[in-house]
């Protein structure tokens, strides 16, 4: 079964062609909509979603696949996994807002679970054709070549630079303590696309990012990649990221547990623990 991972690079790339890149500034009308909730989806997203849902299934039979828009109108699914099965988690285009306005960054993202585990995940430009990917104990990767997460500027948290994603209308005390406490890190703005958010920090253009919403779509692929890579990454209660974590309060990613310590403590200096 694993043996054929090798073969995913390939379906995000024929899907991407097929779907996604002759859409993106070509947008018809009736091919934006909103989501209950208020989010924007793109006729993009779901086409790309059902194609690649087949074709996983075509190639690792006794699959499941869940994508953000089929949870869109199934949302008990997220409680329903089959932790024994082989569980493929599609965003089919992170960024959707940067795709509907004409903005190039946007990704696709993939990642695959296993016994509640992340064990694969991929950051595919459909534009670019850049691939960031992970395995479990391989390594991180772009374009073939190993990711190291580095510290270029120093030990302390003060050195780096990073995001804060204090999302409105989740945990508003976390919300708050972010917005309060910004000031005392060096914060520069987020690209709205959490993938290539993740691709930031796995090479080091970035160092540190908190999120406050932990949808599994947005975030599987870019812990393991970031962790695979050398960095460090919690949720606020220091507990580690995995697929039921979508109810928590926040996830910090740092270079290294120390430095991940001090940003939190500058953040939340007296809510230590969530």
């Amino acid at each position: 079964m694993f043996s054929k991972l090798d073969k995913v690079e390939e379906l995000l790339k024929v899907v991407s062609d097929l779907e996604i890149v002759p859409r993106f500034r070509n947008l018809q009308e009736g091919d934006i909509s909103q989501k209950m909730g208020g989010e924007t989806v793109t006729v993009a997203d779901i086409n790309t979603e059902h194609r690649l849902s087949g074709l996983i299934k075509d190639i690792f039979p006794g699959s499941d696949v869940i994508g953000e828009e089929r949870v869109a109108l199934e949302p008990d699914l997220l409680n329903k996994i089959n932790h024994d099965q082989l569980t493929w988690v599609i965003d089919p285009i992170d960024g959707t807002n940067n795709f509907a306005g004409g903005i190039e960054t946007f990704k696709c993202m993939l990642a695959l679970i296993y016994k509640g585990e992340t064990v694969a995940g991929w950051i595919y430009d459909p534009l670019t054709t850049s691939l960031l990917q992970v395995r479990t104990g391989e390594g991180a990767f772009k374009d073939g070549i190993r990711l190291k997460v580095t510290t270029p500027f120093g030990i302390e948290s003060s050195d780096c630079i990073g995001t804060l994603h204090g999302s409105k209308g989740l945990d508003t005390e976390v919300v708050s303590w972010i917005e309060k406490n910004r000031c005392k890190l060096n914060v520069v703005k987020t690209l709205r696309c959490a993938g290539a958010d993740y691709e930031r920090l796995a090479t080091s253009k970035t160092q540190f990012s908190l999120y406050t919403r932990l949808m599994p779509w947005d975030h599987l692929p870019g812990v393991l990649i970031h962790r695979e890579a050398g960095g460090f990454g919690a949720c606020l209660d220091q507990k580690e990221y995995n697929f039921d974590s979508f109810g928590k309060s926040g996830l910090l990613l740092a270079p290294n547990k120390d430095i991940w310590h001090q940003i939190h403590k500058a953040l939340f200096p007296k809510l230590l623990i969530f």
